[in-house]
C-alpha cells in the first residue's frame, strides 16, 4: 500500500497542491501490483481528503483512474468557454456527476477522448487545436501540443511542474504521502 500512495502522490501532486483540476493514472499489477493495492485501499487513501476518484476504465488488467479536485473541476467546467466546447462534444449538463459518466462511456466506447484535456488542466485553446477545431497552428510541444501563442500555456505548465516539484521534495524530505493527500498538500506547496 505504501507504494501506491507514494505513486499515487508523486503522480498527482499539481491536483493534490490545487493547481491541476485532475490528473489521469493508469494503475496496472504490471508495474507492482499496484491494480490490487489500489482495490484493497482507495477508499481509505482518500478519506479526508479534498481528493476525489472516478474509475473511468476498468480491465481485469488496470484501472484508469482520474484523479481531481471538486472545487478546481468544477471551476474549470462551469467557464461558460468550456460549456460550449462540451455542449459541442455531447455532454448536455455541466455537473460533474454527468460530466464524468460522459468521460466514461466516451472512453469506453473510443479510448481516450481528446476533450479529457480540458478536464486535465490543458487551455481549452490548445484542446481545440489538438482536435483540429480552431485555426491555430501547433507552435509548441511541452506536456502537452500548444496552440497559438505559447506564453499562457507554457505559465501553466510551469505551475504544473512547480507544484509537482515541491510536493516531490515533501517525499524526499521523508513526509508521510497519505498526509499529502489528505490535505496538507492542498493549496500550499510546503
Amino acid at each position: 500500500m505504501d507504494h501506491l500512495v507514494h505513486r499515487i502522490v508523486r503522480c498527482t501532486a499539481a491536483t493534490i497542491a490545487g493547481r491541476k483540476p485532475a490528473t489521469l493514472m493508469n494503475l496496472s499489477n504490471a508495474n507492482g501490483g499496484l491494480l490490487d493495492a489500489w482495490d484493497i485501499c482507495k477508499a481509505g487513501i482518500f478519506a479526508g481528503s479534498e481528493i476525489e476518484y472516478y474509475e473511468l476504465k476498468r480491465t481485469e488488467k488496470n484501472a484508469i483512474v482520474l484523479f481531481f479536485s471538486r472545487n478546481r473541476l468544477s471551476e474549470v467546467l462551469n467557464r461558460r468557454s468550456v460549456r460550449r466546447f462540451l455542449q459541442g462534444c455531447g455532454y448536455e449538463s455541466g455537473s460533474i456527476e454527468y460530466a464524468l459518466r460522459m468521460l466514461e462511456h466516451r472512453y469506453a466506447a473510443s479510448g481516450c477522448p481528446p476533450e479529457i484535456g480540458i478536464f486535465l488542466g490543458i487551455p481549452l485553446k490548445d484542446v481545440m487545436g489538438f482536435m483540429g477545431l480552431s485555426s491555430l497552428e501547433n507552435t509548441t510541444c511541452g506536456m502537452w501540443r500548444v496552440y497559438g501563442n505559447p506564453a499562457a500555456s507554457e505559465r501553466k505548465m510551469d505551475e504544473y511542474r512547480s507544484a509537482k516539484s515541491a510536493i516531490s521534495g515533501r517525499l524526499f524530505a521523508g513526509e508521510d504521502p497519505a498526509s499529502i493527500i489528505r490535505g496538507s498538500g492542498i493549496g500550499s506547496l510546503g
